[in-house]
């Protein structure tokens, strides 16, 4: 059967780029030693199966040498080793994913007369977290404190919120519906995409639910600030862990702490004494992880530098030890819902219906299979009956 010639470095660097171990692809592929060394080639239907394998479009097993790639979005991450790092097929796929559908979506509301929203990029010039936080807080009508309901009902509320001002909000902890494909909240947070029509907000699923809600906060300062890009913060803004531009990570850390645990209110709070006792009442309170808590007792003088950062490690050293691990499965359709914004699916879907888009371009807009799981879908969001 006829062979493909491959470029031995590029088999190398798709390999590496998917971080699949040598030996687990020479087991599945028993001649891949032999195709990396240049001696002979796959056919090409093994080499569909290894492109899928890896992840990685056919067409580019073809290039002559590894090409350079560089994320789609500005990085502003805390990167420990930043020069050796190579994002995840994970996270390029994703960021990937989120454009295309932000692309059509903004086509989809610009051809319908939408007008811009005026939020985006509104405080561009503005430095102080209050003022932006009150932006923020006014335009989606967030609570402020003491509120009753759960971590997981507050997340919900506040991604009802940020969707009914406008905002595209997608939530995932894999690359589509691929369960074998987690998304590494310590790879990243979130990223957020500022556009006048459709403005993108992506919340690794992954990560904890007080983490997920400090990460919406901080995307939707990225939006406010209109200064789209990958993040990585939680609630500490040291200067030492804050990379490459700490100046717009600071700030939207900060907007996210105001937004979450104003400041005003907090310190009209009767907090007790002991601080562990504080953490808490902050933390129910105000429906955050005990680690912004922490920063906000920082921020109102109760805690000095060195004890926060004290206090601040042996949190997160207890929580990565304690911290319950996700169960997996759940309703699909359920998941569905907030895994792609229900407007952004009621809009795709209903133009394929209406003949206004191709049946395969809206399969793979919302990561569907096949036609079943599309009609189901459109039962769901109340398209068709």
């Amino acid at each position: 059967m006829a062979q493909v010639a491959l470029s031995p470095s590029v088999l190398e660097w798709a390999r590496e780029r998917a971080g699949v171990p040598m030996d687990a692809l020479a087991k599945r592929f028993k001649k891949y030693s032999y195709w990396r060394e240049g001696k002979g080639g796959p056919t090409f239907q093994q080499l569909e199966s290894l492109a899928n394998t890896l992840n990685i479009p056919v067409g580019m097993m073809f290039l002559p040498e590894p090409p350079v790639e560089k994320l789609p979005l500005p990085d502003f991450r805390r990167m420990a080793d930043s020069e050796a790092y190579r994002p995840s097929t994970e996270l390029i796929d994703t960021i990937h994913t989120c454009q295309r559908r932000q692309q059509w979506y903004r086509e989809h509301l610009a051809s319908a007369g939408a007008e811009v929203l005026e939020f985006v990029g509104s405080a561009e010039r503005e430095k102080s977290p209050v003022v932006i936080a009150n932006k923020i807080r006014a335009t989606l009508d967030l609570a402020v404190c003491n509120r009753t309901a759960s971590s997981d009902e507050f997340l919900r509320n506040f991604i009802g919120q940020s969707r009914d001002a406008g905002i595209l909000v997608m939530i995932n902890g894999v690359v589509g519906n691929n369960t074998r494909r987690p998304l590494n909240p310590r790879e990243f947070r979130g990223f957020a995409i500022p556009d006048p029509f459709a403005p993108l907000v992506f919340i690794n699923g992954a990560d904890t639910k007080a983490g997920q809600i400090f990460t919406l906060a901080h995307e939707l300062a990225h939006i406010w600030l209109g200064k789209g890009g990958i993040s990585n913060s939680s609630a500490d803004d040291l200067p030492e862990t804050i990379a490459p531009d700490r100046d717009i990570e600071r700030l939207c850390n900060a907007v996210a702490a105001e937004l979450l645990v104003p400041i005003a209110d907090l310190r009209g709070s009767n907090l007790p004494e002991d601080i562990d006792l504080a953490k808490s009442k902050i933390a129910n309170n105000f429906r955050v992880s005990t680690l912004v808590a922490l920063r906000r007792l920082k921020d109102i003088g109760r805690l000095s530098y060195v004890d926060f950062r004290a206090a601040y490690d042996f949190e997160l050293s207890y929580l990565k030890e304690f911290a319950k691990k996700k169960s997996g499965g759940g309703d699909f359709y359920a998941t569905m819902g907030a895994r792609v914004d229900p407007r952004f699916a009621t809009a795709v879907i209903s133009a394929a219906l209406e003949g206004q888009a191709l049946m395969g371009e809206a399969f793979d807009l919302l990561d569907l299979k096949n036609s079943k799981t599309f009609h189901e879908e459109a039962r769901r969001l109340g398209v068709t009956s």
